[in-house]
């Protein structure tokens, strides 16, 4: 991570540098931090540039003799550079213009003068740019694609691309019921990732992960996964956990599982890590493996019928299935693409025959691509547990990837030694990956459009008004506290804090 205030990108001024430390996962973690201090207007100053510089120069001196408390505009910069694509260009007083260097795009106008009772950051990473303010009371807000906020002194305006609920889903795709199948209880939720894309609306900033953001009122995206696993026989459910785990924790315990059993990681293992976990202690986490397991990504909004999907599996006779949905042709690169014999009577679903991750629209030999519903037979978990153990030893402790690492190999011993039919089931219903704060908000959208076949809350307009606004629980009283203006695509959001 990347830290600079806003003085960094102003040469004008001759800034005091000191050194600040913080505390993060009981590691003290140091950033030079560069403080500007607030000055007059300087429209009025009159004369050469160097006069100015050296007048600015003396104010600042004057104001560290005064030793003014001064508030400064953060900038992060994850995983995507240096602190440095992030341009300020100063358009007046207080006002300043952000750019992103590396594109020459201008992402947001802001006015944040320095003795501002907000915090406002700046944030460009995976999933693109957001501006966070935080008022004095610590509510935050989430300024995504099209949006203005005006919090007190503090006005942000971003110029991305409005979200909008995704015109190609519609009320007429909707699953309407769920199965309840019999063959097994066990599913297990992937729910230990980093979601370094979905930043900074999970990880610090609200103390929960990815999955157990807000989707539908008070539910969130984990806590739907499990209550739409129970409606299908799933009662018995678990979940491998890492990071940001006390607020996904207690979302489960109050979902309609039978039970939830919590894989607990020291270290972030992988899409494919937790069920090794599961598969090599079947006794101590209480699996039985002697029946099948269905595998669901924590960060699906779905309504899929995962029953039926159970069913069509133990139909087949099949080793490993996994559940499909059909993408447009432009959108192949942005998914896993399971090839298939197309076999069956939809014409798409069939024998896997092979694997082409995020392939270019050109050489997609298919346009199935992988949702992260999987189920696994019995016969399937010694091929598993064989593939784990052919590992090279330095790949064994890391991250591993169903896709990249287990699936193609589970495929070639099937293939080989005849264990059974490694299959691509495509599934209807509506199914979205919130990768990043835009698919999240989209979802979102969906959902309080009636897209997906998720409980609405009984007073909807208290989470999402018009304009685009999503609030999650309590926070639209909060902004009410905060005389916030808001409009466009905004997360409101108060963190999470552990019950005492």
């Amino acid at each position: 991570m990347t830290l600079a205030p806003i003085a960094a990108s102003l040469p004008q001024t001759s800034p005091r540098t000191a050194f600040r430390g913080k505390l993060s996962n009981n590691t003290l973690t140091r950033h030079n931090t560069v403080h500007f201090a607030g000055q007059p207007n300087h429209n009025q100053c009159e004369g050469s540039s160097f006069v100015k510089r050296l007048l600015l120069g003396l104010l600042d001196m004057v104001d560290t003799q005064l030793g003014r408390d001064t508030e400064h505009i953060r900038r992060v910069v994850e995983h995507v550079g240096t602190v440095d694509r992030l341009k300020l260009e100063r358009t007046g007083t207080k006002s300043y213009v952000v750019s992103d260097t590396e594109t020459g795009q201008k992402l947001a106008t802001v006015k944040h003068p320095a003795n501002s009772p907000n915090q406002l950051e700046l944030y460009l990473g995976k999933g693109g740019f957001t501006a966070v303010v935080t008022s004095a009371e610590g509510t935050r807000y989430f300024a995504l694609g099209k949006s203005k906020i005006t919090l007190g002194d503090t006005e942000v305006e971003t110029h991305g691309e409005k979200i909008i609920s995704n015109p190609a889903k519609s009320e007429e795709n909707v699953n309407q019921r769920y199965t309840k199948q019999g063959v097994t209880p066990q599913a297990m939720i992937l729910g230990a990732g980093l979601a370094t894309r979905f930043e900074p609306v999970s990880g610090e900033h609200t103390q929960r992960s990815k999955p157990d953001v807000f989707l539908n009122g008070t539910e969130t995206v984990i806590g739907n996964i499990a209550n739409g696993l129970a409606k299908s026989g799933f009662g018995k459910v678990f979940v491998n956990t890492y990071f940001m785990p006390a607020s996904l924790k207690e979302s489960l315990q109050r979902s309609d599982a039978e039970s939830v059993t919590f894989i607990d990681e020291d270290a972030p293992s992988g899409t494919a890590g937790g069920l090794r976990k599961l598969l090599q202690d079947p006794d101590g986490f209480g699996f039985d493996p002697s029946k099948p397991v269905m595998i669901v990504q924590g960060d699906a909004v779905t309504d899929v019928d995962l029953g039926k999907l159970m069913e069509t599996h133990q139909a087949n006779n099949a080793l490993v299935t996994i559940g499909c949905q059909y993408v447009d042709k432009k959108d192949v690169d942005k998914f896993g693409i399971v090839v298939t014999d197309q076999s069956d009577a939809d014409g798409v679903s069939g024998n896997i025959q092979s694997f082409q991750e995020k392939p270019k629209a050109e050489e997609a030999k298919s346009q199935l691509a992988n949702t992260g519903f999987s189920i696994f037979s019995p016969q399937a978990f010694p091929l598993l547990l064989e593939v784990y153990n052919e590992l090279p030893a330095e790949q064994r402790d890391k991250e591993l990837d169903f896709a990249k690492h287990i699936f193609p190999k589970v495929l070639a011993k099937a293939q080989q030694n005849g264990n059974g039919a490694f299959r691509a089931q495509k599934v209807d219903g509506y199914w979205s990956d919130i990768g990043n704060p835009t698919q999240y908000l989209e979802s979102v959208y969906d959902v309080f459009a009636g897209k997906v076949n998720l409980p609405l809350p009984k007073n909807p307009d208290a989470y999402l008004q018009c304009g685009g606004v999503f609030y999650w629980p309590g926070a639209l009283k909060a902004a009410q506290s905060d005389n916030a203006r808001l409009d466009g695509n905004i997360v409101v959001a108060l963190p999470y804090k552990k019950p005492l």
